[in-house]
């Protein structure tokens, strides 16, 4: 997954097991232990989650969970698109 795609995600208030999995790299039992460990904490702290069919935890939390530099990951998917953008102009149609 590219710093851009991971941006994306990161970038999204809520996550999913889904986005969890894509975000940690892992499976989806992984994902749903990630995600339970967080429901747990945030009903311990006395705060409530959105109820709704699927479970969805602060993409935040997931994040400092998973100890991820957000500014390091922003700062890196600047560059790529920079560096994609420049390839762009490099390539001279014939």
């Amino acid at each position: 997954m590219s710093y851009t795609e991971l941006y994306k995600l990161i970038s999204n208030p809520w996550s999913s097991v889904k986005e969890i999995q894509k975000i940690a790299k892992c499976g989806r039992d992984t994902a749903i232990r990630i995600r339970n460990d967080i429901e747990s904490d945030i009903n311990k702290s006395g705060k409530k989650l959105p109820t709704s069919k699927t479970i969805y935890v602060p993409t935040k939390i997931v994040a400092e969970k998973l100890n991820l530099d957000m500014g390091y990951i922003f700062e890196m998917a600047m560059n790529e698109q920079k560096l994609n953008r420049a390839k762009s102009y490099a390539t001279v149609p014939e």
